[in-house]
């Protein structure tokens, strides 16, 4: 009687902290797709001027928090309901998309020099179009781009101002100084090339602590699925048992 009440009460303990991790992986999942469409929105202008390879990563965040968002509220469900189907299903799910994650991280740290070659390539090919649209006072989709980039990250064409023939644009000063106020001392001094990069390395200690907390609760989730499934099972086979007996 002892055992039978123990394991009843380790099987609620255990429900409790799938239930709760679950809660915190949903949560989690929201953020990271949430992240993933603010970066995508903010740093659209790097599409315009790179190759597929710098944005994929964004469409990578929206994804992997859209399935995890889906996931954990299944493991949700599945944990209060004890549905043995849902907590297999949960499960299954779960490892597949711990291996996905693992291989997608491998995936970027052997890109990472590619994504960063094409970014300054696109830097280049977007600064020489913007000279020759500017003598032309042509606008388009790349020197509104430039323009974008150089406003956010506050740096000033691909090297520096000198990639410009003639003064610099506006964008290559302070958001409250005026085009009258541009002058050697107010450009900003790194150039695009240097200032993007560094800028994006200093947020990902963001993105990466929100994996490796993501990567925590999913391995724990898939131990703790595992052990409440073992216990639905022993569960019904008590009833089953308990149930033949009496006939």
């Amino acid at each position: 009687m002892s055992s039978g009440r123990c394991a009843r009460c380790c099987s609620q303990v255990v429900r409790t902290i799938l239930f709760i991790f679950n809660f915190i992986f949903w949560a989690l999942g929201g953020t990271l797709l949430v992240l993933g469409i603010y970066l995508k929105l903010e740093y659209k202008a790097l599409d315009d001027i790179s190759n597929d390879n710098f944005g994929n990563w964004m469409y990578g965040l929206i994804i992997v928090g859209a399935i995890i968002f889906v996931i954990s509220f299944m493991g949700c469900c599945g944990t209060l309901l004890q549905s043995n189907n849902l907590l297999m299903m949960y499960f299954m799910l779960l490892l597949v998309l711990v291996l996905a994650e693992i291989g997608c991280c491998v995936w970027v740290y052997m890109i990472r020099d590619k994504i960063y070659i094409d970014l300054e390539d696109g830097l280049d090919k977007a600064i020489k179009d913007y000279n020759q649209n500017k003598q032309n006072n042509n606008v388009t989709v790349v020197k509104q781009a430039v323009d974008s980039l150089q406003s956010i990250f506050e740096c000033c064409g691909s090297v520096g101002r000198s990639d410009y023939s003639g003064n610099p644009p506006r964008s290559c000063c302070p958001r409250t100084d005026g085009l009258s106020n541009c002058s050697e001392q107010t450009y900003f001094s790194l150039g695009c090339k240097t200032k993007i990069p560094e800028t994006m390395k200093k947020n990902l200690w963001m993105i990466g602590t929100i994996l490796g907390v993501l990567l925590f609760l999913e391995v724990a989730g898939i131990l703790t699925s595992c052990y409440l499934r073992v216990q639905i099972v022993k569960r019904d086979l008590d009833r089953w048992a308990a149930s033949y007996s009496k006939v």
